[in-house]
């Protein structure tokens, strides 16, 4: 589903808030702006506080909203496929079954989604606390602003290098990094961990041990790598290819999660 033509895109992370305006698909010049955000616990709560406090001072231009959340607000699961999955109801029935065997009884608290994968293959899941998407909701109506979609960065992340067709990528954000493969035009398989600001060694680490557990792996010689950090590393493996990112909002294109 596309974006609308003139969007306000959104990226809520633990320490500071990202926009940018997009018009017709492109970035609007002189549009992007980051804002600090005060959150020693780096707890949604604390980051919605401080969307909720942009939004009651910026009232000129009330465009609707594409809303990106910070990965370690978003628990991704690979879930088998299942016949459940074709009717509304039954799916979030079986979503919840995999998530709670994953995450414990604390899903239950979650809002579910999968993406559009061919029938009988493996979809991408993604759960957000309903208390979250509900905030982030209600702040937007409160201020007469639409809510296009609320997403997991990943998804724009992907999309943003997937004409590129990569093998995988990694994201690395503050404090958490994940690691993904793709094919035919979908991730495939993810792996998702907290990281230090030191993320370079961890990173290839990281791989390694992913390695272990699905030695396809072998096969895959270079990674693109999008790095949100905003603390830089002085040496990579050479395995990371470093991609292009203006920040996390200007990766908002289109959204594949309503």
């Amino acid at each position: 589903m596309s974006l609308i033509d003139h969007t306000l895109c959104l990226h809520l992370a633990p320490q500071a808030l990202y926009g940018v305006q997009r018009r017709a698909g492109r970035p609007v010049a002189d549009s992007a702006f980051h804002v600090p955000i005060l959150n020693p616990g780096a707890s949604w709560e604390g980051a919605l506080a401080g969307l909720r406090d942009w939004l009651e001072q910026h009232h000129e231009k009330k465009l609707p909203l594409a809303v990106s959340l910070a990965s370690r607000w978003c628990a991704m699961l690979m879930v088998p496929w299942s016949g459940a999955l074709l009717d509304a109801d039954s799916a979030q029935r079986f979503l919840h079954s995999q998530f709670g065997a994953v995450y414990g009884d604390g899903a239950r608290a979650w809002r579910l989604a999968a993406d559009g994968a061919p029938y009988g293959q493996p979809r991408l899941a993604c759960g957000i606390d309903a208390a979250l998407l509900q905030g982030i909701q209600e702040a937007a109506g409160a201020h007469g602003r639409r809510c296009l979609s609320i997403e997991p960065i990943v998804g724009p992340a992907w999309r943003s290098i997937a004409g590129g067709k990569p093998a995988a990528f990694a994201l690395v954000e503050e404090g958490r990094l994940l690691l993904a493969t793709t094919g035919g035009g979908r991730i495939t398989a993810l792996h998702s961990q907290s990281c230090d600001t030191a993320w370079g060694d961890e990173l290839e680490r990281a791989w390694r041990r992913w390695n272990l557990r699905a030695p396809q792996l072998d096969a895959i010689e270079q990674v693109a790598l999008l790095d949100l950090s905003g603390v830089p590393q002085v040496a990579l493996s050479a395995r990371f290819q470093s991609m292009p990112a203006a920040s996390p909002a200007h990766l908002m294109r289109e959204t594949a999660w309503a």
